[in-house]
């Protein structure tokens, strides 16, 4: 199996319009720590990203008009933020923000190009269900490239989670 069947594996993807993804994933852990995940610096930086690049920094004002800021570290060592608007929190289960490049970390994902990503999560029991949802993609290459970076994403989540539990 390659990495990308992998990925797709343990996050359930899929693409409901051209420039829209729909990830799902169910963690092994409670929602208020999923939460916490997105939503805290300090653990932001332990799995926000693709696996190629490292993450050397976050800053989050959460509330609704509050700004994000994540800086990933391409393995040439070049600094790629991200950054956006939150446009709705609702503790510990919806959370909306915008998701923009400040410079194209690969050709295919314009810099400054505004998406919308939201984040809602469920209880199952002990674990959390979470539905990730990015709408508004440039192409469909810029929406390819942003399903192998969540996933990858969601894997370092789920293994930063299960060295929290």
């Amino acid at each position: 199996m390659d990495q990308a069947s992998a990925q797709r594996s343990r996050n359930a993807v899929s693409t409901p319009a051209p420039d829209e993804i729909l990830i799902t994933r169910v963690f092994n852990a409670p929602r208020h720590l999923v939460w916490d995940a997105w939503v805290t610096p300090a653990m932001l930086v332990h799995w926000f990203g693709c696996a190629a690049f490292s993450t050397i920094s976050a800053e989050t004002d959460l509330r609704e008009g509050g700004n994000w800021r994540v800086v990933l570290r391409t393995p040439n060592g070049e600094d790629i933020p991200s950054y956006g608007t939150y446009t709705v929190v609702r503790p510990i289960a919806h959370l909306a923000f915008t998701h923009q490049w400040e410079k194209a970390p690969v050709d295919v994902n314009p810099a400054r190009h505004r998406t919308l990503v939201t984040v809602d999560l469920h209880d199952e029991g002990p674990r959390t269900r979470l539905e990730f949802r990015q709408t508004g993609l440039a192409t469909a290459a810029s929406r390819d490239s942003h399903i192998g970076g969540w996933c990858d994403s969601m894997d370092a989540l789920a293994d930063s989670l299960s060295a929290l539990i």
